[in-house]
């Protein structure tokens, strides 16, 4: 990886380290509260999903794997070029399943499951962060 990639994954990491706290703070809130903020933890699982298949993109692009089209192809392929764990790569396209559903309202939202999304996305973002330092790209 040039040290120019490197420079991008940090950047990149960086950001979901940040959205990923931002999240945390709706961590402490109670349901209702997180009802009331619900654009808000909407945007950063938005944020968090395509932070992360960023990331995911970049480390295909340095390992000279084609560039996946959509958010589960990065997962799949992370998994099947790069070894991300079978449990998590599920877990990080359910998440951006959710992203979907989100930005494109396909449907109406689910306010209670918007709530009730912080906590597991804030484990499987926060196991994604920590094997992105375990394939020692940075």
């Amino acid at each position: 990886m040039t040290s120019e990639e490197q420079e991008i994954l940090r950047r990149k990491l960086s950001m979901l380290r940040q959205f990923r706290a931002d999240l945390g703070a709706y961590a402490e809130l109670d349901q209702a509260a997180r009802r009331r903020e619900h654009y808000a933890v909407e945007r950063l699982l938005q944020l968090l999903c395509e932070a992360s298949a960023d990331i995911g993109l970049q480390l295909l692009r340095a390992h000279g794997y084609q560039l996946a089209s959509s958010y589960r192809d990065v997962f799949a392929a992370l998994r099947d070029q790069l070894g991300l764990p079978d449990e998590l790569a599920e877990q990080l396209m359910d998440a951006c399943g959710m992203r979907n559903v989100l930005t494109h309202l396909y449907d109406t939202i689910d306010l209670d499951r918007v709530a009730a999304a912080v906590e597991p996305a804030m484990a499987v973002y926060g196991a994604y962060d920590a094997w992105v330092e375990r394939t020692g790209a940075l």
